[in-house]
């Protein structure tokens, strides 16, 4: 285990471009433990340094520590799609029960990347309050919302998706998400 003095070193490591790199960068951290997060919520506020700041947004969700969460809730609002696409998954990591409200509102975001994300985040999460919403996303433009939309009805037994999750099976141009709705029918019965 490593001790606190390496946390400024390891936060300045997260200026990087490679995912490889920050994830083990992330490991070290929550390896170190909460002793980081102040610094990291410092690292999470500078706008001055986008890549630092996206991936200490992450780290923090998998250190776990609820005094992140506001800080996580208010970056899903955040202009830049990266730093709101990295807190969305730092809540998933987090479980962060408190934050489904504000993800759920992630379902109409304007990247796919960002819905499916958040489909990710609550079905981690094991929160079904957002299940008509989730059911919507069965007829999102990009695939792989589907895919995982129909994977989230399955989770939460979202029983009045039977209709649109046939229609999937029998229509859907990708067999990734007819292969999904089959499953999830078999789920559902």
């Amino acid at each position: 285990m490593k001790n606190k003095t390496n946390t400024p070193d390891l936060i300045e490591k997260l200026d990087t471009s490679s995912d490889k790199i920050a994830e083990k960068v992330i490991q070290n951290l929550v390896a170190i433990g909460k002793s980081t997060v102040p610094l990291l919520i410092k690292a999470a506020k500078n706008k001055e340094s986008p890549r630092v700041r996206k991936w200490s947004l992450q780290a923090l969700g998998a250190i776990g520590d609820k005094r992140a969460a506001p800080l996580l809730i208010k970056a899903l609002k955040d202009e830049r799609m990266t730093v709101r696409l990295h807190a969305v998954k730092g809540l998933s990591l987090m479980k962060y029960k408190k934050g489904v409200k504000e993800i759920s509102l992630l379902l109409k975001d304007e990247s796919g990347g960002i819905r499916v994300n958040a489909l990710y985040a609550l079905i981690q999460i094991g929160d079904s309050s957002a299940s008509t919403q989730v059911q919507k996303l069965l007829s999102d433009p990009k695939w792989y919302v589907r895919q995982t939309a129909c994977v989230a009805c399955g989770k939460f037994g979202v029983v009045k998706s039977k209709k649109m999750l046939i229609q999937l099976l029998k229509t859907d141009e990708r067999k990734a998400v007819r292969v999904a709705a089959a499953e999830v029918l078999e789920i559902l019965g």
